[in-house]
């Protein structure tokens, strides 16, 4: 059943691939999207549409580099051992000059996997960690987990148990990470943590990591853990569950290549029963393994079963036998490499890392001196705005303090004269006559009224300032004006108009509008140089006020004076 769902399978894709052909440049393309997507599922299917793929030399560089890692895919999930690298060569060189990450990551685990078959162990370790390095960046979980199981796995081979079991633990920590849980992958990792174990004689700790594994397993993968429970308990002189396991081993798989490492451990486990004889037919057969470590164990075994037989000249044989395989196992390993290349590899990483966070560190700082400059700035402008809003109000003060002196002189010199003018009234009251009298009272009263005026106009001042401060003009003279938003009633409001002027016979008459503050109105005869008039107008009178002169037609001057700058000025009139 199963071989004709692959026969369909197969049969699909190669139909798919001849419609897409007839209308593409690239007629492979398709079939090998089609392999991406079975190849974890079914490796054989996908293998099998990888081995009818024709005319491979006529695929674009591209195609032609994704068929070769496909392929060394396959037959890797196929349990097939890589004899070259020629392959994933092309694979590799291609992926490692594009944008994508992933198949260059996977190009270096299967070049990781293929110098393993080779017995190669420092290109293989040299290939896992570039394949890491890249890997890290793409987050592929899945990937990653059988990365760092693998170099698990090579470690514990090497003997470095101390840089096996991190690196299987990191495994753990990503495949923990896959959104959907990889449970096959999860019992391959879970079995080689325990086999590191094993190795460092912490065997409860084998246990316990076997067992889970086997929750995980799956028909093709459960005989390698039920046989490393049967080998821990060989350990521990516990024949019976050890039987239990091996023979649960042997009876779940048929496979040849997986056997073998069953045949070796139930010969021991019969050896170590007393039971030589059928020790020695699962240790001859086991000796026909590929695996060299596999050999190597069959070989051992057999020169024990000999030696406990007395047989001399086996044991001899078989001895030597090993001796020459455990010198070319020696050969082939790289202890001190391997750990002086997983230094580097380490050392490398720490030294991009340290890069990296010296990069963002200056990129703070910087960052930092911007704030900091900014903020200088600001407080400079602001130190700037509030010294001269102090220089303002120190001007405005002293203005303040000297028209308030003008004032107090003004009314000191209207003091004076109103002194002198009591003092003339009491001395020569009998030689006056009632007119001059009357002009000399009138001339007291007006200088009186003038110090109450400028005395109500200081207290004034300080209020209409107050009022000044909170009306709206204010506020919207001391913020930023939105177009539009002054008339021209606003400036009339704030800027005073000029007065005017006008005669008519004898009489003057001077008109104004809001002039905001006390206009002074002077009128000077130019003949005589006499002041014929002068009274100050307050900023709440009526709007004109009218002058009788001397006579029509003279020659007069005309001069206001405004209490806040405005309006100043002199005028003939004829």
């Amino acid at each position: 059943m199963n071989k004709f769902l692959q026969n369909i399978t197969s049969l699909v894709a190669i139909v798919l691939f001849l419609i897409m052909g007839a209308c593409n440049n690239h007629p492979q393309a398709p079939i090998l999207l089609e392999v991406e997507k079975i190849i974890e599922e079914q490796p054989d299917s996908a293998l099998s549409i990888l081995n009818k793929v024709e005319n491979i030399n006529q695929l674009s560089e591209k195609d032609h580099a994704t068929y070769c890692l496909l392929l060394t895919q396959a037959q890797d999930l196929n349990y097939i051992t890589h004899t070259s690298d020629s392959l994933i060569k092309i694979a590799a060189t291609y992926f490692e000059k594009s944008n994508d990450k992933h198949k260059a990551s996977l190009s270096y685990y299967y070049m990781g996997r293929v110098n393993t078959d080779l017995h190669d162990a420092l290109k293989a370790q040299e290939f896992y960690l570039k394949a890491l390095e890249i890997g890290e960046k793409t987050k592929d979980y899945h990937l990653l987990a059988k990365i760092c199981n693998n170099l698990g796995t090579l470690y514990n081979y090497q003997d470095i148990y101390d840089l096996a079991l991190p690196m299987q633990k990191k495994a753990l920590y990503y495949i923990n990470m896959e959104q959907k849980q990889d449970t096959v992958n999860m019992s391959y990792i879970l079995r080689n943590t325990a086999r590191t174990f094993t190795l460092m004689n912490l065997e409860d700790s084998a246990v316990i990591y076997h067992k889970q594994a086997l929750k995980y397993s799956r028909p093709y993968n459960i005989s390698s853990i039920l046989v490393d429970l049967g080998n821990i308990y060989i350990y521990k002189n516990e024949y019976v569950e050890a039987k239990k396991y091996i023979d649960l081993a042997q009876n779940s798989t048929t496979i040849l290549k997986t056997l073998y490492p069953i045949y070796l451990s139930k010969g021991k486990l019969l050896s170590a029963m007393g039971q030589l004889d059928s020790a020695k037919y699962y240790l001859t057969q086991c000796s026909q393994s590929s695996n060299i470590y596999t050999q190597a164990g069959s070989l051992y075994h057999l020169a024990q079963v000999a030696l406990k037989e007395n047989d001399l000249n086996n044991y001899v044989k078989y001895t030597e036998t090993y001796s020459t395989l455990r010198d070319s196992i020696t050969k082939h390993s790289h202890f001190e490499n391997i750990r002086i290349a997983q230094s580097m590899f380490n050392y490398q990483r720490i030294a991009k890392e340290k890069d990296q966070f010296e990069k963002k560190a200056a990129q703070r700082m910087i960052f930092i001196y911007q704030v900091i400059i900014i903020f200088f700035l600001t407080i400079a402008i602001f130190i700037f705005i509030f010294k001269r809003e102090k220089i303002k109000k120190k001007r405005l003060t002293e203005l303040k303090e000297e028209q308030y002196k003008r004032s107090q002189q003004y009314i000191e010199n209207n003091n004076k004269q109103i002194f002198q003018l009591t003092e003339t009234l009491h001395s020569k009251q009998e030689e006056m006559s009632e007119v001059e009298r009357q002009l000399y009272e009138a001339r007291k009263l007006m200088l009186e009224m003038e110090n109450r005026q400028i005395f109500e106009k200081q207290g004034t001042i300080l209020l209409l300032e107050k009022d000044f401060h909170n009306s709206s003009i204010y506020i919207r003279i001391h913020r930023i004006p939105i177009k539009g938003e002054w008339s021209e009633q606003d400036f009339r409001s704030v800027v005073p108009a000029p007065p005017t002027a006008s005669i008519e016979g004898n009489v003057l008459t001077v008109n104004f509008v809001n002039p905001l503050a006390d206009l002074t109105v002077k009128v000077t005869d130019n003949k005589t140089g006499k002041v014929v008039y002068e009274e100050c107008i307050s900023a709440s009178a009526p709007q004109s006020k009218s002058v009788i002169l001397n006579a029509e037609n003279g020659d007069y001057t005309l001069s206001f004076t405004h209490e806040l700058g405005y309006l100043t000025g002199e005028f003939a009139i004829r």
